[in-house]
């Protein structure tokens, strides 16, 4: 009897010890979530290195740029341009909704 409680021992100690690196592996997860999550939701705490990598998160905007091509027409891009003069525009993200009935 001495020697089966000393082997069922020793198989719980292994199993509990294979279990253990499912956790880590959600900690690790949850964590990551909840860094990525809160850098979404409070943006001007991220380092500037860093907000390029996130989403925008609602009701913010990235600027584009307007500049006049070599015919003089306008153009609006999201990147600008190398050799030309533009002018970096911001705009509500809400710009393109009507207003509700009453409220104008």
């Amino acid at each position: 009897m001495a020697g089966v409680g000393w082997s069922g021992v020793g198989r719980i100690g292994r199993r509990q010890a294979g279990r253990v690196w499912p956790w880590v592996v959600l900690l690790v997860l949850g964590a990551l979530g909840g860094t990525l999550f809160y850098g979404y939701t409070r943006p001007q705490a991220v380092p500037p290195w860093a907000r390029g990598w996130l989403p925008n998160p609602p009701g913010q905007t990235r600027p584009l740029y307007r500049w006049r091509d070599a015919q003089g027409r306008t153009q609006i891009t999201d990147q600008p341009p190398k050799d030309r003069p533009y002018e970096e525009v911001r705009y509500r993200a809400d710009a393109n909704v009507m207003p509700a009935r009453g409220e104008q």
